[in-house]
């Protein structure tokens, strides 16, 4: 029961962790504050034309907020929680283990959003690298939280040295 309690509270605090990184990270990397300022502009200008052109304002709102859940969740949540099942499941203890084993899965997810084909530039390595950063943030906190106590389960029965 401590396991579980804690490993809940550990993902309560990895995934803000894990989204205040990104924030912050996205604001410092001027590749990701040009492409943030190009996506809000044209989403805007999007937006406005599809709530003048549409039957009713609730269907772009609710897909426009349906596309944010599913990118955050997708992003942010997906990749710690998976981590830590896996963790616990295979009782592993070590912060390389929630630290990257996020990491990687957080740009793996960005990776098969990508276009077949794309070349990779300096701005794609450097988001990569973000996301990466991301997951490995949020790992680490699950980690510092839980990630400790989630290694192999020891036998009631047995006396510990």
């Amino acid at each position: 029961m401590r396991r579980l309690v804690l490993g809940l509270f550990g993902l309560v605090l990895a995934i803000p962790a894990g989204a205040l990184f990104l924030v912050i990270g996205g604001l410092a990397v001027p590749e990701t504050r040009e492409l943030a300022a190009d996506l809000t502009l044209t989403s805007v200008f999007a937006l406005f034309a599809a709530l003048l052109n549409a039957e009713g304002p609730d269907t772009v709102w609710a897909v426009a907020a349906g596309a944010f859940w599913a990118l955050t969740t997708a992003l942010l949540v997906l990749p710690p929680v998976l981590t830590a099942l896996i963790g616990a499941a295979a009782g592993l203890s070590s912060y390389v283990w929630y630290a990257g084993g996020a990491g990687l899965l957080t740009i793996a997810i960005a990776w098969f959003g990508r276009a077949s084909g794309a070349t990779l530039d300096s701005a794609d390595v450097k988001l990569l690298s973000l996301l990466f950063l991301t997951g490995a943030a949020a790992g680490f906190v699950y980690w510092a939280v839980a990630g400790r106590e989630m290694g192999p389960v020891s036998d009631p029965g047995s006396a510990r040295a």
